[in-house]
């Protein structure tokens, strides 16, 4: 008489019934991975897009998810759930070429500002020295951060492993979307601090709040008593001061 196996399942047989049991239970990784990305993104961008694609991800993690992988599932949809959302957004291309040529000057403006002021020089500052005005700066923000955000997913793309929890850790977890995920060497980590502390109140809050402390857009928006906009504007700034600083990230 064959004894029945007692050991795991094969998943890789699965029937509809298990992928469906998965998929429902982590529907909300959608949510997570959706909210964390869309502070990098135009306003222009569909976030019930960004939710369709997401779900695409995790039906394609149920089917290929393995338990015997040394792996959680959550870890393992997250990387999936990542992935379809980004070739979405790169299937679009909406970063404009004229972008790239707009970054260094940028920084230029925003090098020599500080020098001059000898403090952080404000947002219509920049934008005077840049010749255009407050909203155009803003906008131009985005669009600095949403390339950056993609060149470093690209980056991020060709070093996967996997093997990585799905928690809150943003700077110490280049899987869940830190734009400054790709500074690892001590001596990088401590310009980095040194630039954090050097932030504006304001931009340092934002900053701590969303990477350190995983709160989503909506949560810190509330505990400010800022629109969200607002939250993101401040985001967007504090990131570019953050570049300017430790200069360590190229756009591609």
């Amino acid at each position: 008489m064959v004894k029945k196996s007692k050991g795991k399942p094969n998943y890789k047989n699965k029937n509809l019934i298990d992928r469906e049991k998965l998929v429902t239970e982590n529907l909300s990784l959608v949510k997570y991975v959706v909210n964390k990305f869309i502070i990098y993104l135009p306003s222009f961008v569909d976030k019930e897009d960004l939710i369709e694609y997401g779900v695409i991800g995790l039906l394609e993690a149920s089917e290929r998810f393995d338990p015997c992988m040394d792996t959680k599932f959550g870890t393992f949809a997250v990387s999936r759930i990542r992935g379809a959302i980004l070739d979405h957004l790169r299937a679009q291309d909406w970063l404009p070429r004229s972008v790239r040529e707009k970054v260094s000057l940028a920084r230029e403006a925003y090098a020599t500002l500080e020098q001059k002021l000898n403090r952080h020089p404000l947002p219509e500052e920049i934008a005077a020295e840049l010749k255009i005005d407050t909203a155009e700066w803003e906008k131009l923000l985005v669009e600095i951060n949403f390339g950056m955000f993609l060149s470093l997913e690209e980056m991020n793309a060709k070093s996967e492993d996997g093997n990585k929890e799905a928690a809150g850790m943003l700077f110490a977890d280049s899987k869940i979307g830190d734009p400054l995920s790709n500074i690892e060497t001590e001596e990088e980590k401590e310009l980095l601090v040194a630039a954090i502390k050097e932030l504006p109140a304001r931009e340092k809050l934002v900053i701590t709040l969303y990477y350190y402390e995983d709160l989503m857009l909506r949560e810190i928006s509330q505990m400010l008593d800022i629109s969200e906009s607002r939250v993101s504007q401040i985001h967007h700034q504090g990131l570019f001061m953050l570049r300017s600083k430790v200069r360590k990230i190229p756009i591609k």
